[in-house]
């Protein structure tokens, strides 16, 4: 008798059913999540304006800060906002080498993100505009503009354009270096505009050095 009943048709739909909320179930319990982004919106694009000259810096930019923390000059919000969103895993290391010194932001094992001031090499934008590279063709393209009322350059080492660098003049002698490095960015706002992230992050950077 059960085994006829077990072969009918409304005995078969029923177990049909079952298997169908529990494989459910399984899925919206075990299945991967995507994670919820600190910001309720994309940011907005850096406010870049018409090229400066090179040397010229209305406004200088009190670096002490950066000296003394430099792993410290971007906000939780900041850093979603231009590293990876949600922040959660973001990872700040500072980097004191022989030419140049700053820190560095990634996403697990994604591109490295970094905020650099130059203390070997060209340390002014003047200085990087007649570098061997320059000059060989090995930063093109080479686009002058400005950042924060700061004369900046956008260019690709080596003219690879998964790498983008910015830089920008904040005092008479010194700019401030901000690049990426590999191509893996997880919870990026930016992948298709990384020079642009890049802008952004230089904004955000400069604009906390002015509140210090």
């Amino acid at each position: 008798m059960a085994h006829r009943a077990l072969g009918s048709p409304g005995m078969r739909a029923l177990v049909v059913a079952g298997i169908v909320v529990l494989a459910a179930n399984l899925l919206s319990g075990c299945g991967p999540s995507t994670p919820k982004r600190l910001l309720p919106q994309p940011p907005a694009p850096a406010q870049t304006g018409a090229p400066l000259p090179l040397t010229q810096v209305d406004r200088p930019v009190d670096l002490a800060k950066f000296d003394a923390d430099p792993c410290s000059l971007l906000t939780k919000d900041q850093a979603a906002a231009v590293v990876a969103d949600p922040p959660n895993d973001i990872r700040a290391n500072v980097r004191n080498g022989p030419s140049d010194f700053g820190c560095s932001w990634n996403n697990h094992l994604g591109a490295l993100i970094s905020a650099m001031k130059p203390i070997d090499g060209p340390m002014t934008l003047t200085e990087l505009s007649v570098d061997s590279l320059k000059k060989d063709g090995e930063l093109d393209p080479w686009t002058e503009t400005s950042i924060a009322g700061l004369p900046a350059v956008v260019y690709h080492v080596f003219r690879h354009m998964d790498e983008c660098s910015v830089s920008v003049q904040v005092t008479e002698d010194q700019m401030l270096t901000f690049d990426i490095q590999g191509t893996d960015l997880p919870g990026s706002y930016w992948n298709n505009d990384r020079c642009g992230g890049l802008a952004k992050m230089a904004e955000y950077v400069i604009g906390n050095l002015r509140q210090s």
